[in-house]
């Protein structure tokens, strides 16, 4: 009997201290997030696409890009020529979705530019690389 309610106590304690760990964490919230993306997309400004573009550009092409798209990454300074200022709206304005779908699919080989922008269409998928689209037209030239 008494082993028992031991293991009940040590039963109770550890789903307390999950309980507080989740909490503290955040990953109850993280949780809730996930389960209702647009909600948080809304809140930041963005749609769905736009805020999950958001989030791939700043892990694949912000080094070379910058934060802004200004061209002005942690690694541009490396690159000759310079990455595009993606930021530049008029510039950006005479490209069309697709033709920016595939500069980021193929590389901007394909395209007659540098050929030091890889080509992504072998990490991100198709969906992956629309947000991305959908992210480069809210960049705006911080200036």
């Amino acid at each position: 009997m008494r082993t028992r309610l031991l293991a009940a106590v040590a039963a109770i304690s550890v789903l307390a201290a999950a309980s507080w760990l989740l909490g503290r964490h955040g990953w109850g919230a993280r949780a809730a997030e996930r389960a209702r993306p647009e909600s948080a997309a809304k809140e930041a400004g963005l749609n769905y696409e736009e805020s999950n573009g958001k989030k791939l550009f700043e892990h694949y092409c912000a080094v070379c890009h910058g934060a802004t798209g200004e061209g002005d990454g942690f690694n541009a300074y490396n690159l000759n020529p310079k990455p595009r200022n993606l930021a530049d709206r008029n510039a950006m304005a005479a490209f069309s979705d697709q033709q920016l779908f595939d500069a980021i699919s193929r590389g901007a080989f394909e395209r007659g530019k540098s050929n030091l922008m890889p080509p992504w269409g072998h990490t991100l998928n198709e969906r992956q690389i629309r947000y991305l689209v959908a992210c480069l037209r809210t960049l705006r030239e911080s200036k």
